[in-house]
């Protein structure tokens, strides 16, 4: 019988690639309520519609599902705090409830590096200690809702992999995102950067996909950090972009976000352990790509 899929949050960055991958050996359903993408993913069926409607009706038997929706971006962490909580709270509660009635389901759930803030262990990683320093901070919507879907689902009889995200980009990241934000602020002359010495892991999408699909049949009830473990400033990041574009930017300092996490790196020995052959491209190398494939496009 063909192994059938579900992914969830299909027309995001993530989720699109994954749809793209997994639909040359499998059938894959990809579902999504198009809140920040409209775009339509390579699959066998296309659902329009939030996960919860669909899935607490659902009649379908699937084997996987990636769920990598939710409400994501910094922008909506602060703007719709409570918006960002209960949607992906009960997107999250759909699935898990969808996997406990169907035993045979496998869900490999989308974490984030944003579960991790207050840390001294650099590289990160899974099991480091996790703590909120400030409730009341709405950074922590995206967050807190993050952490109950890890802690529910490591807590149930569901069979599943947590992949913690680090820093994802790739030729469809929106505004919010990194890379575009630096895109954007240098089309319009902006040359402010905000906590240009803090400093990120960032993994191109394919990069992150290909371990996704290394590994989702390998482990279970465990957690695997995704990313890539080449650490750059934002100054450093800000300053690749703007080379690809054959620019050099003397950009100006402006204090960093409130909330917002000094250093970001993960720790990928357990990837590496389950996908020796794990090698994600330096973010220079993958900067000059994208910029040649716009260019070409």
């Amino acid at each position: 019988m063909e192994t059938k899929i579900l992914v969830t949050g299909a027309s995001g960055l993530i989720g699109r690639e994954l749809c793209e991958q997994l639909f040359k050996n499998f059938h894959v359903i990809a579902i999504d309520n198009q809140f920040r993408y409209s775009y339509t993913p390579n699959c066998a069926e296309f659902v329009c519609a939030d996960v919860q409607s669909y899935l607490d009706s659902c009649t379908e038997e699937f084997d996987y599902i990636f769920h990598m929706g939710a409400i994501n971006g910094t922008k909506y962490f602060y703007e719709i705090p409570n918006t960002v909580i209960t949607n992906n709270i009960s997107g999250d509660q759909s699935v898990f409830r969808y996997a406990e009635k169907n035993p045979h389901c496998k869900i490999i759930y989308a974490s984030s590096s944003e579960v991790i803030a207050d840390t001294n262990e650099f590289p990160t990683p899974e099991q480091t200690d996790i703590a909120i320093k400030d409730i009341h901070n709405p950074r922590w919507s995206y967050r807190l809702a993050k952490l109950v879907g890890e802690n529910y689902i490591a807590n149930s009889n569901i069979n599943y992999v947590i992949v913690r995200f680090y820093n994802v980009f790739g030729p469809a990241s929106a505004s919010g995102h990194f890379i575009r934000d630096i895109l954007e602020k240098i089309d319009r002359g902006d040359f402010s950067l905000v906590g240009p010495n803090e400093t990120r892991s960032f993994c191109r999408v394919e990069d992150a996909v290909d371990a996704v699909l290394n590994i989702f049949d390998k482990v279970k009830q465990t957690t695997v950090n995704i990313g890539s473990d080449e650490e750059l400033t934002v100054k450093e990041a800000a300053n690749i972009i703007a080379s690809a574009k054959g620019l050099s930017v003397n950009w100006k300092s402006l204090p960093s976000n409130y909330g917002s996490v000094t250093r970001r790196c993960p720790d990928i020995t357990k990837l590496k352990t389950i996908y020796p052959q794990y090698n994600p491209k330096k973010f220079k190398d993958s900067i000059q790509d994208l910029w040649k494939q716009n260019n070409e496009s």
